[in-house]
């Protein structure tokens, strides 16, 4: 169930912020059963292990783990799970819409990926 235009969210929020508790959210809840079988269980939980402080990362990196929470892995608890102030979804939806862009990557920007830790974890 996608955010509706009066939903509440954050705004301003930085990319780092929101990613930060995005972060803290799927790792508190990482096993919640998911109803997608075992590969899309094992991939998601591997994605959200690997999960490294926002310090360690660069903002290409963040917003690819957005598109994670939107439309990938991590999906499975965006839409309908809260940490009692906003969906995964709708931070990841603020931080992007503060930087005036969407989860959608380049391939410049998605060949950066390449050297990432998250590289191997993410849904391409």
């Amino acid at each position: 169930m996608p955010s509706t235009p009066t939903d509440k969210k954050p705004d301003g929020i930085s990319l780092r912020d929101a990613y930060s508790a995005i972060r803290k959210w799927y790792q508190q809840n990482i096993d919640r059963p998911l109803a997608n079988g075992d590969t899309y269980r094992q991939a998601s939980a591997a994605l959200v292990r690997a999960l490294p402080q926002e310090s360690a990362l660069t903002d290409i990196e963040i917003v690819a783990v957005f598109g994670e929470v939107i439309a990938g892995r991590l999906e499975w608890g965006a839409y309908r799970e809260s940490d009692g102030r906003y969906t995964m979804a709708t931070y990841a939806k603020a931080a992007l819409e503060t930087q005036g862009r969407s989860y959608s990557l380049t391939e410049e920007e998605t060949q950066q990926l390449h050297a990432s830790v998250l590289w191997p974890f993410i849904e391409r």
